[in-house]
């Protein structure tokens, strides 16, 4: 066989084992829901070809995690390898596939200084193995496919050809997969949003109704709050994967920013904003975007942002506790300092969205020259 890839690694190398154990890899095998699987029909079907095709009396589709490999589908193979569907890493060949991320091609694993004690040679009788690697969806080598041969044999150019393009097929197997998988994701989710989206609505009608006598100030009002609502929203990006981490969708400052934009430039000195930089995740946005915009709205009709006098400086830093420090700072006018926070929906609101559903706090402090709101919450809160 011409350029046949050479086998140069060592059983105990560190950086094959480092590779084995890849954390990264290692998530994305456990996101296909490969091991420990009932055998889909398109993996058992690929090795029956493979087999039939380069005419070997073994196939296998082998996907290896740091300890063992798990056959999801298998012809060929008796004994406890067939029953158990697998073998300790002390029996596999298809390791080396992951951790060189390309074909390996043994024409007689005896004659082999590094395979030649490999547990498969004497327990499962391996002599000849070709195997190409299997990918996940992004890319990470998950397993192998393979052929086996009790005999010494030379693959040819065309044996590797042909397990490559039948390991394709099952590659695309995993990515249908994962779409199916996503998909059934997005609509629940929708629904749940959706759901919420709606409660959340209702509610809202049902308070500011009672703090309104009018229609038309009723109406300005419930439209600002959908507005913070939709603007929330605008900065999610939906759960479109089931297995992998949402992650952040926004930053704080992207959110206070857009937030803060139609009460003035920010390159005018009324409004300060600074701090360092912290993610937000998709449900923790539409709490911080509710609470903001309640702080925002009462500075813009009472305090700093009333006047032209008036300024706001909103900072934050990381706390010792593993926590986010938001200040939210007003000066410029006179405040009653015997005043109490008022007790209204607002002040509710505030309250759902920072103490309820973040699981943060609330603390507010009031000078004759400065109005304070303090809020303190958890930053794993802010990835949700």
């Amino acid at each position: 066989m011409k350029d046949t890839p050479e086998f140069r690694t060592e059983v105990h190398d560190v950086t094959h084992e480092k590779r084995l154990a890849d954390p990264e890899r290692l998530q994305a095998l456990a996101r296909t829901g490969m091991m420990d699987s009932p055998a889909p029909g398109a993996h058992q079907r690929a090795a029956r070809v493979a087999a039939r095709l380069l005419n070997a009396p073994v196939s296998l589709v082998s996907f290896v995690d740091d300890k063992r490999q798990f056959f999801s589908a298998q012809t060929g193979i008796t004994g406890p390898a067939a029953e158990e569907r697998g073998t300790p890493i002390s029996h596999s060949f298809c390791q080396y596939v992951v951790s060189s991320e390309k074909p390996l091609i043994v024409p007689d694993a005896e004659q082999d200084p590094v395979l030649c004690s490999n547990g498969a040679v004497q327990d499962l009788k391996v002599r000849a193995y070709l195997g190409v690697p299997i990918r996940s969806p992004d890319g990470h080598v998950l397993g192998s496919f393979c052929v086996i041969d009790e005999r010494p044999r030379e693959w040819t150019d065309d044996d590797l050809a042909q397990l490559s393009d039948i390991a394709e097929m099952i590659e695309s197997d995993l990515r249908l997969r994962e779409t199916l998988e996503e998909r059934d994701i997005v609509l629940q989710e929708m629904r749940h949003r959706v759901k919420n989206l709606f409660t959340m609505i209702n509610s809202i009608l049902r308070m500011e109704r009672r703090s309104h006598d009018t229609a038309d100030e009723l109406a300005e009002s419930v439209g600002a709050r959908l507005k913070a609502l939709s603007d929330a929203h605008e900065m999610i990006v939906p759960v479109v994967n089931a297995r992998r981490s949402e992650g952040a969708t926004t930053t704080l400052d992207a959110l206070t920013r857009k937030l803060l934009a139609p009460h003035g430039s920010e390159h005018e000195t009324r409004i300060v904003i600074r701090g360092e930089h912290v993610p937000v995740g998709p449900k923790a946005a539409v709490y911080l975007t509710l609470a903001l915009h309640e702080l925002a709205t009462n500075a813009a009709k009472y305090g700093g942002l009333s006047t032209d006098g008036g300024q706001l400086t909103v900072q934050w830093r990381l706390g010792d506790k593993e926590a986010v420090e938001i200040s939210w700072e007003e000066t410029g006018l006179a405040w009653d300092t015997d005043a109490t926070p008022r007790s209204g929906f607002g002040s509710r609101l505030l309250s759902i969205a920072v103490e309820g559903q973040l699981a943060g706090q609330i603390d507010t402090v009031v000078d004759t020259d400065r109005f304070v709101r303090r809020l303190q919450v958890p930053f794993a809160r802010l990835q949700a």
